[in-house]
């Protein structure tokens, strides 16, 4: 083997790790990769099957056999579509968020698993558990975002098994990502597909990465993201937001950099700004920019508007903005939208039905491509705030 392909073998176990050391404290390379056997009895298992799971967090969790985690609860709005990398259909689920069901609704995911539209929410109002409800559902396990301690001290209280997805540092999309699919995998043993994601998740960014890195600084385009507007107030990303890391993942300046998390900002602070390319995640579209639809803004002046880069957010599997199953290919169509001609080779449509015929194994039309790429102004939901957004 040539020492130039020895470096970036090297290299690449390297990323793979740096990106799971936020998932588990136990975590190296050897974890990667598939059971040699199903009948091959694991350390950490009991006779009955039972075993030790080490969750995101670092907690120690005892999980029966796989095949007995038949009821799942889940009050984390994105993570059924990372589910969908791991598992064909969603049946083990008898709860999901109103979030999830609202982005299926308006997604793909709808159509590659229909019976997400069927499973029950009532036990969730924005980030509170509603318990009644939640016990009717008999769950084996409930995944929940540890950022809500309500959510953490409500479970505990009630003795159910669950278990925290979120990491111990917060990272970007694909950290997130990487971080599910491996907890998913390990937790419902179905680890095979596991290598392969992480893979070209890694490559996608070290590729991004590649060309950026080598822009000066004047050359680097100046993006902001739009959280959420409206007539009343603008609320973009700025440091630590999850809007903030898609802009830094591809190869962008964050001129909204100087606010913490996410924050309102006036017309005055986006005419200094005057950002290159806008991206526009809740409730609003391109047209309404582009139109001056919301009363008391004039967005006529600012350099986006002018050259015509202001962008809606995809709708693939899910939300293309929150990490899901579709991380890597957000990756691509940012970076693609921030430096068209760097990324000139990234033929967006193709890419999507190559990803989702490898990775999901659904044979997507040209259609359905159509519309991940060009999203419907979505509905209204009560949702968690600060949930990896």
């Amino acid at each position: 083997m040539h020492k130039k392909n020895i470096r970036l073998g090297i290299i690449l176990g390297l990323t793979v790790i740096m990106l799971f050391a936020g998932c588990s404290q136990q975590i190296n390379q050897a974890d990667l990769q598939p059971e040699k056997s199903d009948t091959e009895p694991a350390e950490n298992k009991g006779d009955d099957g039972t075993r030790v799971y080490i969750a995101p967090n670092g907690e120690e969790i005892e999980l029966p056999p796989a095949h007995e985690i038949n009821r799942v609860v889940t009050t984390s709005v994105p993570l059924p579509s990372a589910y969908r990398l791991i598992e064909q259909d969603l049946s083990r689920f008898v709860g999901i968020h109103p979030g999830s069901k609202n982005d299926a609704e308006s997604s793909i995911l709808s159509k590659m698993a229909p019976e997400i539209l069927d499973i029950p929410t009532s036990f969730m109002m924005g980030a509170d558990i509603n318990v009644e409800e939640l016990l009717k559902l008999k769950p084996d396990v409930v995944f929940y975002y540890g950022g809500f301690k309500n959510q953490a001290e409500t479970l505990d209280n009630i003795g159910i098994t669950a278990i925290d997805t979120r990491p111990p540092q917060r990272g970007n999309a694909l950290d997130m990502l990487m971080c599910w699919v491996k907890m998913l995998g390990e937790v419902f043993e179905n680890e095979n597909k596991i290598t392969d994601i992480v893979d070209y998740g890694i490559s996608s960014m070290n590729e991004i990465a590649h060309k950026t890195n080598q822009l000066k600084d004047d050359e680097k385009v100046r993006s902001l993201v739009i959280f959420k507007i409206s007539s009343k107030k603008i609320i973009v990303s700025g440091t630590g937001n999850q809007g903030d890391s898609w802009i830094k993942l591809t190869g962008a300046v964050n001129v909204a950099e100087s606010i913490n998390g996410t924050s309102t900002a006036n017309m005055e602070q986006i005419y200094d700004w005057n950002p290159d390319v806008i991206y526009i995640f809740n409730d609003a579209m391109p047209e309404d920019l582009f139109n001056n639809t919301f009363k008391g803004q004039d967005w006529s002046e600012v350099k986006a508007i002018q050259d015509g880069r202001v962008y809606k957010i995809p709708v693939g599997i899910a939300r293309w903005f929150p990490p899901s199953g579709d991380t890597p290919l957000m990756m691509k169509w940012m970076a693609k939208n921030n430096y068209p001609e760097l990324f000139s080779h990234y033929d967006m449509p193709s890419m999507i039905k190559a990803y989702y015929n490898k990775y999901y194994e659904y044979d997507i039309s040209d259609e359905e491509i159509h519309g991940i790429l060009n999203p419907i102004r979505e509905k209204q939901v009560t949702r968690g705030q600060g949930e990896n957004y």
